[in-house]
This record gives structure tokens, sequence and C-alpha cells, in this order.
């Protein structure tokens, strides 16, 4: 399949050698005499081919611009769980108008074939100074997000104190209460801070298979409820391969705030960190998110990358 552009010609990789091309391109920058100059590019494809091998990722569903049989411009995407639909592209400043058009339209076209799969969501995580990028994928249809933090903390040597007041009371996931699960996350989501466009973007049962892919155990994902109504979440992951326990996501209720109840739950994310042995504890949080932010620097978590979030909704 081939679409025509007066400078390019957008085509669909099926071949190895031109499908490799395109995963050098999205890794680095466009052709220069049917390569890519780069000279971090052969450790930058080793560790992407790693994790795409660790996460079961497809790169066959690329998008290629062509022109003089030299690719200006790629656009890769992956389904994932909840029916986002991950967005790669090249990061760097592409070095003229008609490439900087190319690219657009690659990303237009694979944001039209994600739709046309199903796909709820398309998003993009960037580097912070990708800021050409970023402007790329505005031209073709995304929207900033949020500009997330991602922290990280080792496992406490101590247990810190955790109490809750007698009318709250917590409990363990299970399929009879996936509704109650949805319902809260759904109610959570009133009046957040943390990346508040989010809210109504998927129906709550696309959120919940999206966290639920991240090393799922009903056991770590807990429901806090006020006098028997539902008030929160706390939703973790214990990742074995790295000895981390990852806070998929805390929310309460409008009415539950303010009250401690965030700094109660962190505590018990320490202590299950310890229970289980986790080494380190990692979460990401929507830097707008300055009380949530604040809670996790008072608890030593220390900042280790940032990232600009765009999205697309499909």
């Amino acid at each position: 399949m081939c679409l025509m552009d007066q400078n390019f010609v957008l085509v669909h990789p099926t071949d190895r050698r031109l499908l490799s091309r395109g995963i050098d391109c999205i890794l680095s920058q466009t052709e220069r005499h049917g390569r890519v100059a780069s000279t971090d590019l052969v450790e930058r494809r080793r560790a992407f081919d790693e994790y795409c091998l660790a996460h079961a990722l497809d790169t066959s569903r690329q998008v290629l611009a062509m022109q003089d049989h030299r690719i200006i411009g790629a656009s890769l995407w992956v389904p994932t769980p909840g029916r986002t639909a991950l967005f790669y592209a090249p990061q760097t400043a592409p070095p003229d108008v008609i490439t900087q058009q190319a690219q657009v339209q690659c990303i237009r076209q694979a944001a039209a074939e994600a739709r046309a799969s199903g796909m709820a969501l398309g998003q993009v995580i960037l580097l912070p100074n990708a800021q050409t990028t970023a402007e790329l994928y505005r031209a073709a249809g995304f929207s900033d997000l949020a500009t997330l933090l991602y922290m990280r903390r080792n496992r406490p040597l101590f247990k810190p104190t955790f109490e809750l007041l007698p009318e709250f009371q917590l409990e363990t996931y299970s399929p009879d209460r996936r509704q109650d699960f949805a319902q809260s996350i759904e109610a959570s989501y009133h009046q957040t801070l943390d990346c508040p466009r989010l809210s109504g973007l998927r129906p709550m049962d696309d959120v919940i298979a999206g966290h639920q892919a991240s090393a799922f155990d009903p056991s770590l994902w807990l429901l806090l409820k006020r006098n028997g109504q539902n008030a929160g979440v706390l939703l973790m992951a214990h990742r074995l391969e790295t000895a981390t326990l990852e806070l998929v996501y805390l929310g309460l209720h409008v009415s539950c705030r303010r009250m401690g109840l965030g700094s109660q739950l962190m505590k018990l994310v320490l202590l299950t960190a310890m229970r289980v042995q986790a080494a380190t504890i990692m979460l990401a949080v929507d830097r707008a998110n300055t009380p949530a932010v604040h809670l996790y620097r008072c608890l030593r978590f220390q900042q280790t990358a940032e990232r600009l979030v765009l999205i697309h909704p499909l």
C-alpha cells in the first residue's frame, strides 16, 4: 500500500530489511545516502530490540515516507492493553520543511490506522528537549497531556507507622469487586491534579485493563472504603525481574482528600515493598500535581527522569 505526496511516498514496509531501516530512523534520524549516520545507534538499537522482546511488542506497524529510496519520515505504533496505541517517531529535529511534512504525514497515517484497528487513545512519550518532535505531533493532531516526573527510592530499612481511622477499611481486589474499583477510579478523577485530561477518554474497562497490564497481582490492588462506601484505590505492581514495586495508581474521592490519607497510603506502599522484598519503589507523577510531588519528596523519593506526554483521542 502506498500513499503519494508530491515530494515523497508513504509506504508500509513488509520486508525485513526495510522494517529494520525504519526502526533505525525512529531511533535516530532520517537517512542520508540510504543509511542512518549515528554513532550511538548500535547501542540504542540493541536496547530497543531487548525492550521489544521483553514486552512482546510488534514493530511491523510502521509508516515510512520515502524519497528516492531514502527514508525521510517514520512512525511506528504499537497496541497495548486498554486500547491505547503507543507511538514512536524520531526525536531529532527534521532538517527541512519537506522532511517535517513527511514526518507529520507518517504520524497522521499511523494514527488513522490505529483508529481503524479499534484503538481508543494514542500516546507518545518524548524527552523534554524534543520540542521540535512535539510540534510535529501537535501538527498531526496530538495535544499535551502532562510532563511526567519519574521518581524512585530504595526500600526502607525501618517499618514506617501506618494507621487508618476506624471509619476506613481496605479490601483487596477480586472479580466481584471489579465494579467497585471501576467506580472508585472514575470518582477519583473528579478535580484531580494528576493528568486531568485523561478523564473520560476511555471506558473504565479499558482503564482497568491498562492498569492490569502492569504485573497485575490482585493482592496488591486495594480498595479504600469509608464506613462501607467507596473512597479510593491504591494499585501497586511487583516487578520480580527488577525487584521493583511500582505505584500504578493512587486516587481518592474528593471528600477524602486533605485528611492525610495520601501520606498513610504511601506508608503502606513502603511497608508493602518491605513485605515483598522489593529493592526499589518507583512511580510517575504529573509535575503539575504539586501536592503529590511534595509528598513523594518528603518520603525521600528522588526524581530520575522527566518526560513529555502527548495524547490523541482516537
